[in-house]
């Protein structure tokens, strides 16, 4: 294999994990109860007395510039100020790497934000308050908006668009306190994402907590977020098959259902993606039943329906 098409292959597969935990983290955070509890239980207190919590409400826009489409805020909740009528814009950027200029993607968020703002007619701007929850392995080192510049005298500095924003990094946020977050999802979305690039043996060392966490979900009939964890985990996490039943089996036949029926179809899509790779290198579908141990028969059922997916 040539450099670039490893280079090539490396970037995407690195692309394809951030997507995940992107996925991941905006089935979360688009909950409002989640949002809600984070503000409440894990913002700085004197900011957080100053947000109206009862009135929160996530926005649906993506406020995307149209010659910057990359330029998206992952999740943006709205609210008053406490006591007042002033609008505040709270904006949760999910990052699973470090970005050494953050506050350049930042701003441009704000600046589509007030940019919307505008468009619609008001007269004033909401005040936005970027949130960054990161989760890399790599530690975040917090670095202000001036500090992108050297050598700057001081009468030039009021040209620069200081501004700050706050960081919450869950590998410097302590296991006993992500645990005994009041709201079940927001706990264990908050786990996961910390130990998503836990080895296995570290991951599974943490499987009572899974558990608890799971059954309470389970009797708040969260199915939907219950398969959303599965994905996750399968996808982010890479445990094998024998070892995820472990997590999910133990606790109602409802979740054992949804486990199943997931990697049943993660499965399939496995097997669909290898064929369709081998058939593009020219192998036959004899060839392709023997390497991998499938029927002809459904071999050549997954070759139709390759075919009838590229029509």
């Amino acid at each position: 294999m040539s450099k670039n098409k490893q280079n090539k292959d490396q970037t995407k597969t690195k692309q394809n994990i951030q997507n995940v935990h992107d996925k991941f983290f905006k089935d979360a955070f688009s909950r409002l109860e989640v949002a809600q509890s984070f503000i409440e239980e894990l913002f700085p207190p004197d900011i957080k007395e100053k947000i109206n919590l009862a009135d929160l409400k996530r926005l649906s826009e993506s406020f995307v510039d149209g010659e910057l489409e990359e330029y998206f805020s992952d999740i943006i909740y709205q609210t008053n100020l406490a006591n007042q009528e002033t609008l505040v814009t709270l904006l949760f950027e999910h990052k699973s790497y470090t970005v050494p200029f953050i506050h350049i993607q930042l701003l441009q968020y704000v600046i589509n934000i007030w940019k919307q703002e505008i468009k619609d007619g008001k007269s004033v701007l909401s005040l936005v308050i970027p949130i960054v929850i990161h989760h890399g392995e790599q530690k975040w080192e917090y670095k202000s908006m001036k500090s992108y510049f050297v050598d700057l005298p001081q009468v030039l500095h009021k040209f620069i668009p200081d501004f700050d924003y706050l960081l919450f990094s869950l590998t410097d946020i302590g296991d006993d306190r992500l645990t005994s977050l009041n709201n079940v999802i927001l706990s264990m979305s908050a786990m996961l994402l910390k130990h998503s690039h836990d080895e296995n043996d570290e991951f599974m060392r943490l499987t009572p907590f899974w558990l608890e966490k799971i059954k309470e979900l389970d009797t708040q009939k969260q199915l939907d977020f219950i398969r959303s964890v599965f994905v996750y985990i399968q996808n982010a996490i890479n445990l094998t098959n024998k070892e995820i039943p472990t997590i999910f089996t133990k606790v109602s036949n409802n979740t054992n259902n949804i486990a199943m029926t997931i990697a049943d179809h993660i499965r399939e899509e496995t097997t669909f993606n290898v064929i369709k790779n081998l058939l593009k290198k020219g192998y036959d579908a004899s060839f392709i039943s023997e390497i991998t141990e499938i029927s002809i028969k459904k071999v050549h059922e997954i070759i139709q329906k390759i075919k009838d997916s590229n029509q």
